[in-house]
């Protein structure tokens, strides 16, 4: 899926029942979200965030920071509370408009919609702290390492950025023979086939869903990602498995600076 249709689909989200589509809990879905319980959500997540930090003896300067993907804000309003600035990023219209309804710490947090595969209107070296959880996992890879890479561009000296991303989906221990053979013969085709096959797969997935946005779900192996991140200049802290992709999935969180 190009960002083209990407916009539009978590445009079409943000329009019809934006909050399930950012915390997909399966008794939330139709708008069944509290707007308090949603955004105490952001607030426990940027609390365990810096307790992580604090854990691993890093001291972060609160000058300013970017929440990428943000959404309605539900990250960036509670790490308003930790930084002088922040700046909430996203790709559809109608989260940031609904992010600059819900804000509630003045012009301390600023959205901004880009809908390109960079970051450019962000200076360099200008972000202590760069933070993305349950966005990259959404966009294809071709433009998730892009988007890495202006993380670490944007990133101001001695700065730290935390990033979510899945690895691979992870098989039931009672999953047939077939799923098992079906697995290892995806792992001997080359990456371009697969891409091809995806996009096939999609344009189906777009006839079928009969109008309604679609939810992509995308990964890059843990050996890809730690390659990628030392070729193109950063140096990893810390690398920590969680669930955020959901119980189907291996993922892991991300802890970078700059060489």
């Amino acid at each position: 899926m190009n960002l083209k249709e990407l916009k539009r689909n978590w445009n079409e989200f943000g329009r019809i029942d934006p909050l399930w589509a950012i915390l997909t809990d399966p008794d939330k879905k139709g708008n069944r979200w509290q707007i308090d319980d949603f955004f105490k959500t952001g607030e426990k997540e940027v609390k365990e965030v810096f307790e992580y930090v604090e854990s691993l003896s890093i001291v972060v300067s609160r000058r300013k920071a970017l929440d990428f993907g943000c959404g309605v804000g539900r990250v960036s309003q509670a790490l308003a509370c930790y930084f002088d600035e922040v700046c909430g990023v996203d790709i559809a219209p109608s989260m940031v408009e609904l992010a600059k309804k819900h804000k509630h710490h003045g012009d301390k947090c600023k959205y901004y919609l880009n809908d390109t595969n960079d970051l450019k209107f962000l200076n360099d070296n200008s972000f202590d702290f760069v933070y993305s959880n349950i966005t990259l996992q959404h966009i294809e890879p071709r433009y998730a390492r892009n988007y890495i890479k202006e993380f670490l561009r944007a990133l101001a000296p001695h700065g730290l950025i935390i990033f979510q991303l899945p690895s691979e989906p992870i098989l039931d221990r009672d999953c047939k023979p077939t799923r098992k053979l079906k697995q290892l013969i995806k792992s001997l085709i080359p990456e371009p086939l697969l891409e091809l096959y995806r996009e096939v797969k999609i344009k189906r997935l777009r006839v079928s869903s009969r109008g309604q946005p679609i939810m992509e779900l995308h990964g890059i192996k843990r050996e890809e990602v730690v390659t990628f991140l030392k070729k193109s200049g950063a140096k990893i802290v810390d690398i920590l498995q969680d669930q955020s992709a959901g119980p189907h999935w291996m993922s892991f969180r991300y802890c970078i600076t700059k060489e």
